[in-house]
């Protein structure tokens, strides 16, 4: 049998939840009502495949909050550098944009 196992993150409280296909589930999140977005799908169909996809749900739950970028809305974002952000201040001095910012994102390349 083949199961969709579906990831939902909420944008505003950053908690992740994880669905079957096979179940009814919501995508508002039921801490504070706001849409939740989508983060990932698999297809597994083995008891091997399951086990390793319960690993890496205990993996993404342990893991830190996954950061949003305000414009795209992607998750692949980095965190700017304490270096970065001093070598930019050095050559623009007060003209630097780096040093209030403190993430950058990889899709978009803002940085927020």
């Amino acid at each position: 049998m083949v199961y969709e196992k579906v990831t939902y993150m909420c944008p505003k409280c950053n908690r992740g939840y994880f669905f079957s296909s096979t179940e009814e589930f919501s995508t508002i999140c039921p801490e504070c009502n706001v849409e939740m977005i989508c983060v990932g799908k698999k297809f597994t169909s083995t008891e091997k495949e399951e086990k390793e996809e319960t690993k890496w749900q205990k993996t993404l739950e342990s893991s830190a909050s996954l950061v949003y970028c305000p414009y795209c809305n992607s998750v692949n974002t980095s965190k700017i550098s304490t270096t970065s952000k001093v070598i930019n201040t050095a050559i623009f001095g007060i003209f630097g944009t780096k040093r209030h910012k403190q993430w950058h994102c990889n899709q978009c390349n803002s940085d927020f």
